[in-house]
């Protein structure tokens, strides 16, 4: 039984290695093996916490929630969101030598009011994403795009773009920008820039990465934050 998980455990970090499931905040084409379940958890000012849990159902399928809250650390009493948000993907395409892998997603997650804000993002809704990656001499290089229509917002679709890079030692940057075309016009990227994220991360065989995000960088938004994320992959 103990080779059996241990095999199992394997398999997962190894279907993982590589494979991240989001840019900075920005979803990417990758999803977790069945029997898997992926954990994100993020900052946000002041004294906010996101998570998500997702899980591989079946082969390329993955299902999750997210929730949150502010004041969760610190003296004050926490005040959580009001509902938690419903988040799937599902890739319908593998990477290929030549082609991209292709997935379609649904995100009900809006960004919540932060302090120091002045906007906050709208869900998701439905995308679809393609992801390629590249082997360079010192790591793998991947680029991404995705375009979404959200439900609550269906006037505009959305679009947004990004790459990361991984470092030796496990290190390793990302980096999204979102033109903001189904936002509000406030934000769009011809009035106020759209959001550009960065991100330093270090990541230990694909289970667990950890990173130091800085949000916002046009603060188009409000101000410009940094935010503590952790990511952990796992079997069930």
């Amino acid at each position: 039984m103990r080779l059996g998980l241990g095999l199992a455990l394997l398999a997962a970090f190894t279907a993982g290695s590589g494979e991240l499931m989001r840019i900075v905040r920005e979803p990417t084409a990758g999803v977790v093996a069945p029997r898997t379940y992926y954990v994100f958890m993020s900052t946000f000012p002041h004294d906010g916490l996101r998570f998500a849990l997702t899980a591989g159902l079946v082969s390329d399928l993955m299902v999750g929630v997210g929730y949150g809250g502010w004041d969760v650390t610190g003296t004050d009493d926490a005040e959580w969101f009001d509902h938690a948000f419903f988040k799937a993907r599902f890739r319908f395409l593998d990477e290929s030598l030549n082609f991209p892998a292709l997935a379609l997603g649904y995100d009900a997650e809006e960004e919540q009011y932060r302090a120091g804000g002045i906007y906050d993002r709208h869900q998701r809704g439905f995308y679809m994403v393609g992801s390629k990656n590249f082997r360079t001499t010192v790591g793998d290089l991947a680029f991404h795009a995705g375009a979404s229509l959200s439900p609550e917002h269906p006037d505009h679709a959305g679009c947004w773009v990004g790459a990361d890079a991984s470092l030796p030692a496990g290190f390793g940057l990302a980096v999204d920008y979102d033109a903001a075309t189904s936002e509000s016009r406030r934000v769009r990227f011809d009035k106020s820039g759209g959001f550009l994220q960065a991100e330093v991360f270090w990541e230990s065989y694909g289970q667990v990465r950890i990173s130091i995000q800085f949000l916002d960088l046009l603060e188009s938004g409000g101000s410009t934050y940094r935010s503590l994320s952790v990511d952990f992959l796992g079997v069930f």
